[in-house]
C-alpha cells in the first residue's frame, strides 16, 4: 500500500497574533508538516469573480467583504497545493481551532485513498443529516446528505483540490457551502465521528453581512427557483449514492480501539 503524505495549512491572518501563537504551540508538537497561509482581506485572487446581483439570486442576501475574502483564502490555499505538488493530500486548519495531535493523519490519509475520498470533514458546525458507512479504528466514517456547514478543518486531495478550483470561480455563496455542494461537485460528502477537531470559543473574525430579508420580486423569484432546483438535485444525488454507500458498509473494517499512540 503505498503512503500517501499530507501537507497542512494554517489559514490565518497575519496580524492575528494569538490565534497564530495558539497553533504555533499545538502544532509544533507534532510531527505534521505545517505552515501558515496569510489569509486574504477581500477577493485578492484575480481568477474570482463575484457578481452581486447574481448572489442574491443564488443565497438571498450578499455576501460581506470578510466572507468573500474567505473564499479567496481558502480557493488560493488549495491553488497554492497545486502549484506546489509536494503531497498527496491538503489538511487545511483555519485558526481558531484545536486539532488532536495524535490523530493518525497519515493513516487516515491512505484510508481516504484507498476509497477514492477527495473530501473529508474533519469538523462540522451542525448536526446535519447522514448516513454511517464505516469506521476508522474506533471512529465512525459518514457521509452527509447536506451541509453541516463551517471551514474550520478539511481534508482535501489533488483530485479534490483541481474539482474546486476550476470549477467554483465564481462566487455565489460562502465558501462551506460552495465546497459542499455535491451534486455540483460530484465529490461525495465524507466525515469522521467524533471529530479530531473542535472549535475555540472565541469572538468571531467573519460578521455576517446584514440581511434584511428586502429582495425585490425579481430576485426573490429567482432565488425560489434556484433553492428548489438544488434541492431537487441534492436529493437525487443522494439517491444514486445509497448503492456507493452499501459497498462500503461492505467493505468496512470493523470497530478496533486504540491500543497506542504512535
Amino acid at each position: 500500500m503505498r503512503n500517501n503524505s499530507v501537507e497542512v495549512i494554517v489559514i490565518s491572518l497575519s496580524t492575528a497574533t494569538e490565534r497564530r501563537r495558539n497553533m504555533t504551540t499545538m502544532l509544533e508538537g507534532s510531527s505534521l508538516k505545517w505552515s501558515f497561509f496569510d489569509a486574504h482581506r477581500g477577493p485578492d485572487n484575480p481568477v474570482l469573480s463575484y457578481d452581486a446581483e447574481r448572489v442574491q439570486s443564488r443565497f438571498s442576501r450578499e455576501l460581506s467583504r470578510q466572507e468573500i475574502a474567505v473564499y479567496s483564502s481558502h480557493f488560493s490555499a488549495m491553488q497554492a497545493f497545486l502549484e506546489r505538488d509536494a503531497a498527496d493530500y491538503l489538511l487545511i486548519l483555519e485558526d481558531d481551532v484545536i486539532f488532536d495531535i495524535d490523530f493518525p493523519l497519515d493513516s487516515f490519509a491512505n484510508y481516504c485513498a484507498e476509497r477514492d475520498f477527495d473530501y473529508v470533514r474533519l469538523f462540522g458546525r451542525n448536526p446535519a443529516k447522514c448516513n454511517w458507512i464505516g469506521y476508522f479504528v474506533d471512529r465512525s466514517i459518514i457521509r452527509y446528505k447536506s451541509s453541516p456547514a463551517g471551514t474550520q478543518a478539511y481534508l482535501m486531495s489533488k483530485r479534490g483540490a483541481k474539482i474546486f478550483t476550476e470549477n467554483f470561480r465564481s462566487i455565489e455563496a460562502t465558501i462551506d457551502l460552495a465546497m459542499d455542494r455535491f451534486w455540483d461537485s460530484q465529490m461525495p460528502l465524507y466525515s469522521i465521528f467524533p471529530f479530531p477537531v473542535i472549535e475555540r470559543y472565541s469572538p468571531t473574525s467573519i460578521p455576517i453581512a446584514a440581511h434584511d430579508g428586502a429582495l425585490d420580486a425579481a430576485h426573490k423569484l429567482a432565488w425560489r427557483v434556484n433553492r428548489m432546483m438544488d434541492k431537487a438535485r441534492k436529493v437525487y444525488a443522494n439517491v444514486a449514492l445509497r448503492r456507493t454507500d452499501a459497498q462500503m458498509r461492505r467493505r468496512s473494517p470493523k470497530f478496533e480501539q486504540v491500543r497506542e499512540v504512535a
